[in-house]
């Protein structure tokens, strides 16, 4: 289901753009002069999951996302746009039009997520993540900081810790991102949520 805005009481489609992971990956490496191995033994990653994601032979996991911007020393966003990406030259840097979030799937369940954050590098983190019947997150960033969200259609189950809420559209959340969690969609309909985290190095990965 593509995201919809109401304008003068008619709903339009948003018109975002679909990220090639893997074609900004192996841009991104060539221009830092590292060779698939280099990158992968920085990233403490496989040179055979490297080459899966810049060939877009796998969605990388966030697990995987993550410390392949970190060993590239660059924010989330080079890996979705071009660097010129913010076509706005007076608000790029803190504004996200919703024409132009990139879209991009995580790990092997159809896992959808759109950035919400604008372009470079911000302690903020926002995205809407697309979760189809049955799917849930199988790897989650653990780090000082805060997670937070509000559900917007669907039913999710919110594990924190040995707690566990069913999340209903409306319900909202928040919890520290040291403590252990995942989110699982377990109905037989599609559910989007919000999401807004501030997790700072170092992360441990599950």
């Amino acid at each position: 289901m593509k995201p919809v805005q109401v304008k003068n009481n008619r709903v339009t489609e948003l018109h975002q753009h679909h990220s090639d992971v893997g074609a900004r990956l192996r841009a991104l490496r060539i221009k830092q002069g590292l060779s698939v191995n280099e990158l992968a033994m920085r990233a403490g990653v496989s040179a055979g999951t490297v080459s899966q994601v810049e060939r877009n032979k796998a969605n990388p996991s966030v697990r995987i996302l993550e410390r392949l911007r970190q060993a590239l020393s660059v924010p989330l966003s080079a890996l979705l746009e071009e660097d010129d990406a913010a076509s706005d030259p007076v608000a790029g840097d803190f504004v996200r039009r919703a024409s132009e979030r990139p879209v991009f799937d995580v790990g092997r369940h159809g896992i959808q997520k759109e950035l919400l954050s604008p372009h470079g590098e911000h302690d903020l983190k926002m995205m809407i993540i697309q979760l189809p019947a049955g799917a849930g997150s199988d790897e989650v960033l653990v780090g000082v900081g805060e997670k937070a969200g509000l559900v917007l259609e669907g039913t999710l189950v919110l594990n924190v810790g040995d707690r566990r809420a069913v999340l209903r559209a409306g319900d909202s959340f928040q919890f520290k991102s040291t403590v252990p969690h995942s989110v699982r969609n377990e109905s037989s309909e599609p559910a989007r949520v919000l999401w807004v985290m501030n997790t700072l190095p170092p992360v441990v990965h599950l």
